[in-house]
């Protein structure tokens, strides 16, 4: 981010001077509706001395800020996002209005009357505004800062007469190195990102998909299988959009409500996903397919390690995560490997809100006559584990595109430890093929789990001793 530079002419605060809008936005004419101040205090005087708790400013000072938010496409509510002028320091001013882009468009410097003004750290940035009654008279500690009221905010948010390109406010930044508090009300771009699978063929706002709280919680991701949630409200002009499929760049203001990172769009300006699609978890392994009609899997030939280090690559087998970015790896413990998946992860980067993934065993279905395995659960918040057949499924290719048969129901899946407690494996029971099925295929395991389920379905599963006879 470069540091901008702003001359400012001395003048009295209520004196407003005439100067030439030099911005192009499609907005009214507000050319005699700016004002050139000189700031008393930097942003940074403002926002060090936030607390949870809020204060109040009494001294007659004057900030400035740039607008990195707008409210033109409906997303942003009754709110303005601005950074600092050397880049440094987002905050936020809650304001009971709407429209307010037609004032404060992105890149518009204002200036901000401080003079008794509350202010606090709310959800790790600090909000400027005025003071909401809590209710408790005789607890001022439940007072809030909340929105200036809509009679008197533009005598305090003064639309100066200088603006920037709002390019020039952009931080160019990955989504690994954006969740981090510093990029809070900042304007940001990522490129080569798309809307994970599970958003593919949804509306921006859609009452059937991650919909809370009247706004639909979206995913994009990189080729690294990071992601951050795309909130969209039930009022945004293009709610009722389609998610393009595309990869490319979208931009827009990095927010934070409590512990979750929210990305917001302002407008579908903001959205250029027009390059073909990535996979950005492809499915691993299928390099040494062989249709056996009788083997043993116990995993004891494969690296054993963490989520990050246990083998995901087998080559006689498919590893497919269809949905998140998680794949079944190697664990071992007690001198035991066996196959594991969870949905869980401690690291917001990895909290898919949907995990669908596939583990996929070739087998001749002539020569076989049944199958078995073993299942361990642990930390059981609910049933994630299913067991399919399939006859059409191409290796590598798209899950969905092949015919499952679910065979779930003729086995016995671990269930119902809730801790992390060691637990024997359960056996399985043994599985007759029908006599029907012939020829080459596959069975497939399929882990379904994440944090758009309430509670989050966060199972952790472990599969042992696959057998084929």
């Amino acid at each position: 981010m470069k540091k901008f530079k702003i001359i400012l002419t001395t003048a009295l605060f209520t004196t407003l001077f005439s100067c030439v809008n030099g911005d192009d936005y499609g907005t009214p004419d507000l050319s005699n509706e700016c004002v050139t101040l000189t700031t008393t205090k930097e942003v940074i005087d403002i926002t060090s001395t936030s607390q949870s708790n809020h204060q109040e400013w009494t001294g007659e000072d004057i900030i400035e800020a740039y607008v990195t938010s707008s409210d033109e496409g409906g997303n942003f509510y009754k709110s303005i996002s601005l950074v600092s002028t050397d880049g440094n320091i987002g905050f936020s001013i809650p304001v009971d209005a709407y429209n307010l882009y037609t004032k404060y468009e992105p890149g518009r410097l204002v200036y901000i009357n401080m003079k008794n003004r509350y202010y606090q750290i709310d959800n790790s940035a600090t909000v400027i505004g005025s003071l909401y009654d809590g209710g408790d008279i005789t607890n001022p500690n439940n007072d809030d800062v909340g929105r200036i009221s809509g009679v008197e905010y533009e005598d305090i948010i003064l639309r100066s007469c200088s603006n920037v390109n709002e390019d020039d406010l952009v931080n160019h930044v990955t989504i690994a190195q954006a969740l981090n508090n510093q990029y809070i009300n900042k304007l940001i771009e990522f490129d080569n990102v798309q809307f994970t699978d599970a958003s593919l063929n949804q509306n921006y706002y859609d009452t059937d998909v991650f919909t809370i709280g009247g706004g639909t919680n979206h995913q994009i991701t990189d080729e690294f299988g990071n992601t951050v949630t795309v909130r969209v409200s039930e009022f945004a002009t293009f709610a009722g959009d389609q998610i393009p499929s595309g990869n490319g760049k979208i931009r827009g203001v990095l927010t934070k409500f409590g512990s979750t990172w929210q990305f917001m769009i302002r407008t579908l300006n903001d959205v250029k996903l027009d390059q073909p699609r990535i996979d950005s978890a492809p499915p691993l392994g299928g390099t040494n397919i062989q249709y056996l009609g009788s083997f043993l899997e116990d995993f004891e030939t494969y690296t054993s390690g963490s989520v990050t280090t246990g083998q995901k690559i087998f080559p006689k087998y498919v590893n497919d995560p269809v949905e998140g970015g998680n794949y079944w790896y190697c664990e071992a413990f007690s001198n035991n490997k066996y196959l594991k998946m969870t949905a869980f992860s401690s690291n917001s980067n990895y909290q898919f809100d949907v995990n669908r993934v596939y583990f996929i065993m070739p087998v001749d279905f002539s020569a076989a006559n049944n199958m078995s395995f073993k299942s361990q659960d642990r930390f059981d918040v609910g049933g994630v584990l299913k067991v399919y057949y399939s006859t059409d499924y191409a290796v590598l290719g798209n899950v969905d595109d092949a015919t499952l048969v679910d065979i779930t129901s003729n086995f016995t899946i671990a269930s119902g430890t809730t801790g992390s407690a060691s637990q024997p494996f359960v056996n399985s029971g043994v599985y007759n093929f029908p006599t029907s099925l012939t020829g080459n295929g596959f069975i497939l395991f399929e882990y379904t789990g994440g944090y758009s389920y309430t509670p989050a379905l966060t199972t952790t599963m472990h599969i042992d001793d696959i057998a084929i006879n």
